[in-house]
């Protein structure tokens, strides 16, 4: 073999050996990495499907808590008008000072609701007590500007949630003024327990596993740990937004605030994840598969190329060598058909020239 072949089968095996770890690095990798975008944004989408099917699952049980607190200021509305109905009676108006068949009546009906511990007959200052149940009598109340009429109803009033020294508990007022009284006639008031506003024993059970949140949104402050707390100073409350979903209570400034837990949501999503994450893994193998055959297929067609290569330049090197020291014409061209049968691989090889007429004249002898 002369130095110039050597020299170049050299050049291109090593030119092969670096480029054969760049090209399986390529056939493995681009499978790994395509399916790894494609998993990926499915999981993303997955995982957001599971966090809107969270929201929307602790929205709808916080809505239900919110229409259940709802329910219940529209009953003790409905039983304070009640009351003011039951006091006026057919003929009767709250007149200072109250009569003493208005005190019975006021104290009958409210032995028919124990819920209400203390029941405040106020002027048509909404200030200024007439007659009350509490022990301690007190000529003055809380103030009417502390109070917010409701939306749909402009004869109820709802008073700030503050601390009761004479309950012991946390209470929300609640007034009620005569609808036909122009600005006189009486306002009733009572306090409603937060304990009672804010029970959830009234829920199915399955919604009790929330961590139910009600905020007063004209201060800002949490009832649930203003509760907790009794009274206490706090700051209002504070929350990311996109870790709660909220439920307004409809016709009042409440509303139901309920954490969204993260790791509830990993939990749901890994649940259905292992059916996917099997599918991801098969579609990789059968890729890799796929990248192995293809690769295993180039470099077999690289080699059987790479030995023809060889074979082809031996094949010159030697026919050189033998041109160089031949003596002989017609040996010269027998040994050369005959190198390449052996180092060519082919099956037949002649030496044919074609003549004025365009026919091949035989130069040698064929070799099979």
């Amino acid at each position: 073999m002369s130095p110039f072949s050597s020299f170049f089968a050299v050049v291109y095996q090593a030119f092969n050996a670096i480029k054969k770890p760049a090209s399986a690095v390529m056939g493995y990798g681009l499978p790994v990495l395509v399916v790894a975008i494609c998993a990926t944004a499915v999981e993303f989408d997955e995982y957001q499907h599971v966090v809107a099917k969270i929201n929307e699952a602790a929205r709808r049980d916080s809505q239900v808590y919110a229409n259940l607190i709802m329910e219940r200021l529209d009953t003790r509305f409905t039983e304070l008008d009640m009351a003011l109905a039951a006091l006026r009676g057919s003929e009767n108006r709250l007149d200072p000072p109250l009569s003493p068949q208005v005190e019975m009546s006021l104290r009958h009906y409210l032995l028919s609701r124990p819920a209400y511990s203390t029941f405040n007959v106020l002027g048509a200052d909404g200030e200024s007590i007439q007659w009350s149940t509490s022990d301690q009598k007190k000529t003055r109340d809380e103030p009417l500007r502390d109070f917010s009429p409701v939306p749909k109803m402009p004869y109820h009033f709802l008073g700030p949630v503050h601390y009761s020294e004479t309950l012991g508990t946390v209470v929300l007022s609640m007034r009620v003024r005569e609808k036909d009284s122009g600005s006189a006639g009486y306002f009733l008031g009572s306090p409603y327990r937060i304990s009672r506003f804010l029970d959830e024993q009234e829920l199915p059970p399955d919604y009790r596993n929330r961590d139910f949140t009600v905020i007063d949104t004209r201060s800002g402050q949490s009832l649930t740990q203003l509760l907790h707390m009794q009274g206490q100073v706090h700051p209002p409350l504070s929350a990311r937004q996109e870790m709660v979903v909220l439920a307004p209570v409809p016709g009042y400034p409440f509303v139901v605030q309920t954490p969204v837990s993260s790791s509830r949501v990993w939990h749901t999503y890994t649940q259905q994840a292992p059916a996917r994450w099997s599918a991801e893994v098969l579609l990789l193998v059968l890729l890799l598969l796929f990248s192995e055959f293809l690769i295993r297929r180039r470099d077999h067609e690289q080699m059987a190329h790479l030995r023809r290569l060889t074979a082809f330049n031996t094949f010159m090197a030697q026919a050189s060598q033998c041109a160089s020291q031949a003596n002989d014409e017609a040996g010269l061209l027998q040994e050369i058909c005959d190198m390449a049968i052996r180092y060519t691989h082919f099956k037949i090889a002649l030496i044919a020239r074609p003549d004025e007429a365009q026919w091949f004249q035989m130069l040698g002898p064929v070799s099979t």
